[in-house]
């Protein structure tokens, strides 16, 4: 079965993809990171719980070390699917120069929350950050 991350709640039971909306919108998906063959990502909920995607805009196959047994799809894989598809988008908002102007014209209150956001989730914006403001 292969899952397209553009429309995966079509394939996804509607309650798991729920729980996985509710897990992404919290900031519950860590580190995900896109690889060569495809997305890995950590989840922290009640337990922490890695997630391997195979493919990158189309998902081939994924692994979640949680225990669920009642589907193909958990909520922590569902949660990374919706991790993924912002990331894809966010790279072609980027690509537009969207982003830019985004930021330019954002209010710092804004900057800040978002910044401290990413730092929690990316050892990559954690490092980056850490080495720009101890340089400044």
């Amino acid at each position: 079965m292969s899952i397209k991350l553009e429309n995966f709640e079509e394939d996804v039971h509607l309650l798991i993809a729920e729980r996985g909306k509710e897990y992404f919108d919290a900031n519950q998906v860590l580190m995900l990171k896109q690889t060569l063959d495809g997305w890995s990502a950590v989840i922290e909920g009640s337990e922490t719980y890695q997630v391997l995607l195979e493919g990158h805009d189309i998902i081939h196959g994924w692994h979640c070390t949680c225990p669920f047994e009642h589907g193909p799809v958990c909520k922590h894989v569902a949660a990374v699917f919706y991790a993924a598809r912002e990331n894809l988008r966010a790279n072609i908002s980027s690509a537009s120069g969207e982003l830019d102007r985004w930021i330019d014209e954002a209010d710092p209150d804004v900057i800040r929350r978002i910044l401290k956001m990413e730092i929690r989730k990316s050892d990559d914006a954690r490092t980056s950050v850490y080495h720009e403001m101890k340089s400044s």
